[in-house]
C-alpha cells in the first residue's frame, strides 16, 4: 500500500538521519512504507486517509452499529435491508443516527482528533428508527473510512492542467512537497514516490481507492498529514533498523568508543509501542 506516515525530507533532514543526496531515497521510502504498514498492524487500523467505499455490516438489535474508523456519512450512505431479500431498500435520514464518539472531529488538527467507530440511534430524531435490527449482513454503509482527515494546503499550485493519467507533473513553488507525501487534489489521491529537477514530481495516481481524475492548475493542492505521535513511531523505528544495517542487522552492537555492548530487542522499540499505545484499537466492526 503506497502510503508512508513521514516523508524523506523529514528523514532526511540534520535533525534526523542526516543524510545527503539521493543515493537512498528509494531504499528510505520503502522503508517508511513498510514500517508504516507494520505500526497499522500493530495498531490494529490504518492513519492514510481513505476515499468513500461501501461495507456491509450486522446489527445485533441495539441502539447503535459498531463500525470500523470512519470520518463520514455522506448523504444517503446508511441504508438497510428490511425484509432481509438482499436489497437495501430502506435509507436512513442523517437526523435518524449519531457518530460515536460525539466529540471525535476526526478532520480537526485540534486536540486529540479520532475517528467515529459506531453509529448510533438518534433518540431525539422524529423518524421511524429506534433499533439497528439483529440480522446478518442486513446495514449497508457507504463513507470515508479512516482514522482522520486533515489536509494541509500547499505553497502554490500545478504549473499546468495534467490529466487523468501522466504521472510528472510541475508545481509552481520548489521543495513545498517531499517523496513519500500523498497529496489530494479536488477528490483524488496521488503518492509522491520521486522529485526531479526544480518542482517537477512523480506520483502514483489515484491511491486509496480515489479515481484518476483531470486538474486544472488553479486545483487547490493539499498533503495529507497524520498524528504526530504516529509519525514520530515510524522514524524511531526506520532510524533503529537503518543504523543496524551497518552490522547485517546482528542483534547485538559493539561500540569500540565506550567499549559498550548495544543489544537491540526484537520487534518494535519500545518508545514505539508507548507512542503508540493511546492509538491501538480494540473494537469489532
Amino acid at each position: 500500500m503506497p502510503n508512508a506516515y513521514v516523508s524523506l525530507t523529514t528523514i532526511k533532514a540534520s535533525a534526523g538521519l542526516d543524510i545527503s543526496g539521493t543515493l537512498y531515497d528509494t531504499r528510505l521510502r520503502e522503508l517508511s512504507e513498510n514500517i508504516s504498514r507494520e505500526l497499522d498492524r500493530f495498531c490494529g487500523r490504518y492513519f492514510y486517509y481513505s476515499q468513500a467505499e461501501t461495507r456491509e455490516f450486522s446489527g445485533r438489535g441495539k441502539a447503535f452499529l459498531l463500525v470500523p474508523d470512519l470520518i463520514a456519512i455522506p448523504g444517503s450512505g446508511l441504508r438497510e435491508d428490511t425484509n432481509l431479500d438482499g436489497t437495501f431498500e430502506t435509507v436512513w435520514a442523517s437526523a435518524d443516527f449519531l457518530y460515536s464518539p460525539y466529540n471525535a472531529a476526526p478532520t480537526t488538527t485540534l486536540g486529540f482528533a479520532q475517528p467515529y467507530t459506531r453509529l448510533e440511534v438518534n433518540e431525539r430524531s422524529d423518524g421511524t428508527q429506534d433499533v439497528f435490527l439483529k440480522a446478518q449482513r442486513n446495514y449497508q454503509v457507504t463513507g470515508t473510512w479512516g482514522y482522520s482527515r486533515v489536509l494541509i494546503d500547499v505553497a502554490g499550485n500545478l504549473s499546468a492542467s495534467i490529466d487523468s493519467t501522466v504521472t510528472t507533473m510541475t508545481m509552481t513553488a520548489a521543495g513545498t512537497v517531499s517523496i513519500g507525501e500523498t497529496l489530494v487534489i479536488d477528490s483524488e489521491q496521488m503518492y509522491v514516490t520521486g522529485t526531479g529537477a526544480g518542482s517537477d514530481l512523480t506520483v502514483e495516481r489515484a491511491v486509496n481507492g480515489s479515481t484518476g481524475a483531470t486538474h486544472t492548475a488553479t486545483a487547490n493542492v493539499q498533503i495529507v498529514t497524520y498524528p504526530g505521535p504516529v509519525r514520530e513511531a515510524v522514524f524511531i523505528q526506520l532510524a533503529r533498523l537503518w543504523k543496524r544495517r551497518d552490522s547485517g542487522f546482528a542483534s547485538q552492537v559493539g561500540m569500540p568508543e565506550t567499549g559498550q555492548l548495544l543489544v537491540f530487542t526484537r520487534g518494535l522499540d519500545v518508545d514505539v509501542k508507548s507512542l503508540l499505545s493511546p492509538y491501538v484499537y480494540y473494537g469489532a466492526g
